[in-house]
This record gives structure tokens, C-alpha cells and sequence, in this order.
């Protein structure tokens, strides 16, 4: 499987790409980052993504009959400052192994703040996260734990980025740590349900391409004694990105699951099966609307106006000018006549 992901990514890369990647990479639950992983960087202040991930995994269920999990994620992300960045995510299908059609997943509302210490080189941020229960079906088979219940959580993002120094590997790397409350009604921070966010990953460019790899997953971290660590959701993803057709981001990723379930699940819900692999196939497009949010581009914004109001002000005036010169010129010609009369 691990052969098929190189080959798929390659593959994509050479018969896609060509054109130099400009725009930031979003990940599929939306924000700059990899696919899993969060970078501490934002988007420009005013600059708008929107793309959508779709995602497939399956397995043989019966002898005549597969068990799959198409879902299809849309998420909007727009960057508010040079500091701040909100993003939308929501899964308008999602399969649930129960109903012939998908039904609607889960949404998520995210706001990201890069700390000002952050240099050229290093940055940290903070990410902040509101799970919203829009799903029509909970905890489905193959897809990572989640309730229909309200859940907060929170990530620290930590970035290394070489690609602007003059360094023989231009690359990033990038770093999450957070934690998960999967059910705000409940005790806080001390559910059995909570989970340990982690993830890092690195990016490079290889002529026009953007490969990256990263290790992520979700530790119930407050029953890691009766859990043990293998036998929670993680997971490695190699994948590539590069500009498209019509200066589209396509992102081409396939995740390999090493956790290690067991045959019969002894532990309830920590022990659901999760998806062996997964492919990912990601569009992004981006919009601008940074003159209303860039400061400097609203200050040039009022000089122009203000320009325009003068150059109004003199047009009026000077249409005054040949009115009044029109008028002593009607009245000079009446009294010619009167004098001549």
C-alpha cells in the first residue's frame, strides 16, 4: 500500500503540476498547514481559500458486499490579519455503513493566532477549536472517534522554516500539541473520552512540486493504562502539492493506520475499527479581499477617494468658471447690440 501512495503521488505530481506553487496549502479541516498538521504561519491578511477534500477508503465486508468510507469535506479559510486566521470545516457526506446515500458529518469552527515573537525562521502560534454536532449519525465505523456532542479544543503549533535562508534543504518543518474535549457536558478536561492531539510533519519542494510527510494522531490520554498507545488512531501520510489548471492547489495524499486493533474489540468505543489507508484528493482555490482588510491598502484606498473628491471639487469648479464666463460673455454681447442699437 505504501508502494501504491509513492507511485499515485508521483504520478500526479509529473502529470499535473508544472507551475511554481505561490499559494499557502490548507489543510482538510481547514487552516495553513499541511494535511494533518497546523502550521504556527497564517494566510495573508484578506487572502480567501476555499476547498474541498474528498477522501475514500474500503475494505471487503462479504463476498459480495464492501464496506467504504467516501466522505467529502468543504472548508473556508480566510486570513483576518498578519497575526489572526478563521476557518470553517464541515462534511456536508459522509458514509455511515448503515444507509444506501451518506448522511452530513460533523463541523468545526477554528480561529489561529500566530504569536508576534515568531521570526523568519521560527514561528509558534496558537489554534483554538469548536467541534459543532452536525453529524446525523455519531462515531461511524472506519472514521476517527467523535460524538454528536459539542467538543473544545485546543492546539500549540510550532514551525521551522528553512525554505527562505540560503540553505541546502529548503524545507519546513512543523509540530502540533494539543488536547481534545470531546464532550463539553461532561466533566472538563477529565473525560475518558479526551484526547492528546499530536502531530509533525516536513515539506520541501522538489523543482515545482511540494512533497510532504507527516506522523499524526489522538491518544485517549485519560485511560492510557487500560488503552495502550498502539491501540489508539495514528497514522503516517506521504502526499504532494502543486498548482493545477486555473491556478488551482491540488493536494494528492494517502494516510497508512498503524494502530493495532483487535479482532474483538474489548475496550467499547476505543476500540472501533478504524480505516487501514486512505486517499485524499484536495482542491483549494484562492481569492483576495485584502482591500478591505490590509491597512495600508484602506489608507491607499482613502488617498484615492480623497484625490477623487478633489479632482471632483475642481471639475464643479471649473464647470462653474464656463458658466459664469458664459453669462458675462451673453451679457457683454447684449450690451454691444443695445449700444450699437
Amino acid at each position: 500500500m505504501k508502494r501504491l501512495f509513492t507511485i499515485i503521488l508521483i504520478i500526479g505530481a509529473l502529470v499535473f503540476g508544472g507551475n511554481s506553487l505561490l499559494y499557502s496549502q490548507i489543510g482538510y479541516h481547514g487552516g495553513r498547514g499541511l494535511l494533518h498538521v497546523l502550521s504556527a504561519n497564517v494566510v495573508e491578511p484578506g487572502d480567501v481559500y476555499v476547498n474541498t477534500y474528498f477522501s475514500m477508503y474500503f475494505e471487503k465486508a462479504s463476498s459480495h458486499r464492501l464496506a467504504k468510507l467516501y466522505t467529502l469535506f468543504f472548508n473556508g479559510t480566510v486570513g483576518l490579519s498578519r497575526h489572526f486566521e478563521l476557518s470553517v470545516h464541515t462534511a456536508p457526506y459522509q458514509d455511515d455503513q448503515e444507509h444506501i446515500f451518506g448522511r452530513y458529518g460533523n463541523s468545526e469552527l477554528s480561529l489561529k493566532y500566530m504569536l508576534p515573537v515568531s521570526s523568519s525562521i521560527f514561528q509558534m502560534g496558537l489554534n483554538v477549536f469548536y467541534k459543532v454536532p452536525t453529524a446525523q449519525e455519531s462515531n461511524v465505523m472506519f472514521e476517527n472517534f467523535y460524538l454528536d456532542e459539542p467538543g473544545l479544543g485546543g492546539r500549540a503549533l510550532f514551525t521551522l522554516d528553512f525554505t527562505k535562508t540560503a540553505s541546502d534543504l529548503p524545507f519546513k518543518l512543523m509540530t502540533n500539541i494539543g488536547y481534545l474535549d470531546n464532550d463539553l457536558s461532561d466533566s472538563f478536561m477529565n473525560s475518558p473520552i479526551d484526547q492528546l492531539l499530536f502531530g509533525a510533519g516536513v515539506k520541501f519542494p522538489v523543482r515545482n512540486t511540494q512533497f510532504y510527510m507527516e506522523y499524526s494522531g489522538e491518544l485517549f490520554i485519560n485511560v492510557i493504562d487500560s488503552v495502550p498507545f498502539n491501540e489508539n488512531a495514528n497514522r503516517i501520510t506521504l502526499g504532494s502539492t502543486f498548482l493545477g489548471p486555473k491556478n488551482l492547489v491540488i493536494d494528492i495524499a494517502g494516510d497508512i493506520g498503524l494502530d493495532k486493533r483487535l479482532p474483538t474489540p474489548e475496550h467499547g468505543i476505543y476500540n472501533k475499527k478504524l480505516a487501514r489507508w486512505r486517499l485524499w484528493l484536495g482542491v483549494t482555490y484562492r481569492f483576495s479581499v485584502r482591500k478591505y482588510f490590509d491597512p495600508q491598502v484602506r489608507l491607499e484606498r482613502m488617498k484615492q477617494e480623497e484625490e477623487r473628491r478633489k479632482l471632483e471639487m475642481i471639475k464643479e469648479k471649473r464647470k462653474q468658471a464656463n458658466q459664469d464666463m458664459d453669462k458675462m460673455r451673453d451679457v457683454l454681447e447684449q450690451k454691444e447690440q443695445e449700444s450699437e442699437n
